[in-house]
């Protein structure tokens, strides 16, 4: 399952995959990996994710019930 609030969050800030993926210091695949939900980033790495998109780690990763 997708994380959607990130996508949303990611084309709403008008980022590509690529442009945030460099952005925040890793590769593309694996800012891939996170919006698909196949491996969650670590803390730093969620952080400055959040940060460039204008938002906290809590609203991008929330379980969803």
């Amino acid at each position: 399952m997708k994380n959607t609030k990130l996508i949303a969050a990611r084309e709403n800030a008008g980022f590509t995959k690529t442009e945030l993926a460099k952005k925040v210091g890793v590769s593309v695949r694996m800012y891939q990996d996170y919006e698909l939900n196949d491996c969650e980033p670590k803390v730093r790495t969620a952080n400055k994710i959040a940060s460039v998109l204008g938002t906290t780690t809590e609203k991008l990763w929330e379980c969803e019930v």
